[in-house]
């Protein structure tokens, strides 16, 4: 069972400040890209994923359930073949391109040193940083940093 409780924070002061910043971000981003997406999708677009699997091999999925579209080999070119054949009307985009229209300003790193502050971006993007880890330095439950982390 994870331990869920709220402890002290293991970092307090503008570095905890700031990683509070850059998470709430990362939520409020999502949620903003995530409105954009179920507008495209109410406007008749499908949002994809897809590309290269392996070598030439590639497949394309549908991004909201994962349904398998279509798959077979041919590099970029046979994937653009497909991708046309099966989209005629240019309705699919991909995930990766969904714009966020994000104009907000960038998090200050107010009285962080800049290198510090990159260091912390990179390592709340890393994979293997465990939303535990992040909880234990800015004193938040463990729910509450996955629900600031989260892909979508």
């Amino acid at each position: 069972m994870t331990d869920t409780t709220i402890n002290a924070p293991l970092i307090t002061g503008r570095v905890q400040q700031y990683i509070e910043a850059l998470l709430r971000r990362s939520l409020a981003d999502r949620l903003r890209r995530l409105e954009r997406i179920e507008q495209l999708e109410k406007d008749g677009y499908r949002i994809i994923e897809g590309g290269q699997t392996h070598g030439d091999e590639w497949e394309i999925t549908d991004w909201r359930t994962g349904e398998l579209i279509a798959r077979g080999v041919g590099g970029y070119q046979g994937y653009d073949e497909a991708a046309d054949r099966l989209d005629p009307d240019d309705k699919w985009i991909l995930h990766e391109n969904v714009d966020n229209d994000d104009d907000q300003e960038a998090v200050e790193p107010a009285g962080v040193p800049d290198s510090l502050a990159d260091s912390l971006q990179e390592w709340l993007g890393w994979a293997n940083t465990a939303d535990e880890d992040v909880a234990t330095v800015v004193g938040w439950s463990v729910e509450e940093v996955t629900r600031h982390r989260e892909e979508g």
